[in-house]
């Protein structure tokens, strides 16, 4: 009898050990999660290097002192491909916009589940045969923002790369019109 007792409590031992170790395990991709998120956050806050409000403003604007001052007597395509090029920036950058913004609305969001899932992992609470579950569904919701938000820079950097290249040159055009609709006058 006494022997399975001893044999009881190490197999009991052995299991609770397995479990801590995978206990650590979670909390440790459950960190990792946090500090990418943290790091995301940091990058979509960042509110230098977003000014969408301006770029569609300013893209408005050139475009309309175009229409008010351009009569063509004939078509310039290359003219015309340039500022169909510049109306595509304000679009681009607008619709861009709403994802930056679900970024921004989804981290918090994310945050509270990792936080929940850290409390019921650390206390032993909820089935635990499921945490690996609940950590592979956040590491797909994490790895989701990032995505969103790689796609949010990469489209960003590329719309206000064209904006520097066009905007002078569109700009130019516009202001050239009004001056030689004045001098008409």
């Amino acid at each position: 009898m006494k022997w399975y007792l001893i044999t009881a409590a190490l197999i009991s031992i052995t299991f609770s050990s397995c479990s801590n170790g995978e206990k650590k395990e979670f909390l440790t991709d459950i960190e990792q999660m946090e500090s990418k998120l943290d790091s995301m956050k940091a990058v979509a806050n960042d509110s230098t290097i977003h000014f969408p409000n301006q770029v569609n403003i300013s893209v408005r604007n050139t475009i309309l002192k175009i229409k008010n001052n351009y009569t063509p007597d004939t078509i310039d395509y290359k003219l015309a491909e340039k500022i169909n090029g510049y109306k595509e920036i304000r679009k681009a950058v607008s619709k861009n916009s709403g994802n930056l913004a679900k970024v921004k609305q989804t981290i918090p969001e994310v945050e509270k589940k990792l936080a929940d899932l850290k409390h019921d992992i650390e206390n032993n609470v909820n089935d635990r045969e499921k945490y690996q579950e609940f950590i592979n569904y956040e590491q797909a919701k994490v790895k989701e923002i990032e995505t969103v938000l790689s796609y949010y820079i990469e489209t960003t950097e590329k719309y206000y790369n064209r904006y520097d290249s066009l905007h002078p040159i569109v700009n130019h055009i516009g202001d050239s019109l009004i001056e030689l609709k004045s001098s008409k006058q």
